[in-house]
């Protein structure tokens, strides 16, 4: 398992797609690479509200659901994209009760936002990550809105149909 952070995530309007772009956190480097994983705009916002730290005066969903584990005295130990097929991708949120470890398949989108709230740790099987991410060369940019559009650029110029294994 890879350890990754969230590098960007762009927040789609309907018809245009929403994308969360993962990056290992070992590779500090200016070269490096990401993996592209598009969401559906709901999930997207989701996130983008925990990554802001909004307060929200009613719980979301996710937010309802990190409740929901943590009166079943329980805590989400990890979560871990672990495969795809085709342009789908998969994840399993890991959760401790007591000592019993506690494996729930789960969208992606749903456990990254469900990572963030919590501050559990998100991982990337290894095969995944060779299998589907992206080289990516990360410019020492003093212009922060400039290095932002150019990635955006790049996410623009991949479609989910460059995730498909061929085999």
């Amino acid at each position: 398992m890879v350890p990754v952070m969230i590098e960007t995530l762009v927040v789609g309007i309907p018809p245009s797609p929403s994308v969360v772009v993962l990056r290992p956190l070992d590779e500090h480097s200016t070269n490096a690479r990401v993996l592209p994983i598009w969401i559906g705009p709901t999930e997207a916002a989701s996130i983008g509200i925990a990554l802001e730290g909004q307060p929200r005066v009613r719980p979301m969903t996710h937010d309802f659901l990190a409740n929901v584990v943590a009166a079943l005295h329980a805590e989400i130990d990890h979560v871990v994209i672990d495969r795809v097929e085709g342009s789908t991708f998969f994840a399993t949120v890991t959760l401790n009760q007591g000592d019993e470890p506690i494996a729930v398949d789960a969208r992606p989108s749903d456990s990254i936002a469900l990572a963030v709230r919590t501050q559990s740790p998100l991982f990337v099987d290894e095969d995944v990550l060779n299998s589907s991410s992206f080289p990516y060369l990360f410019a020492n940019h003093t212009n922060r809105d400039a290095a932002m559009e150019e990635f955006r650029d790049f996410l623009e110029s991949i479609s989910p149909e460059d995730f498909e294994l061929h085999e």
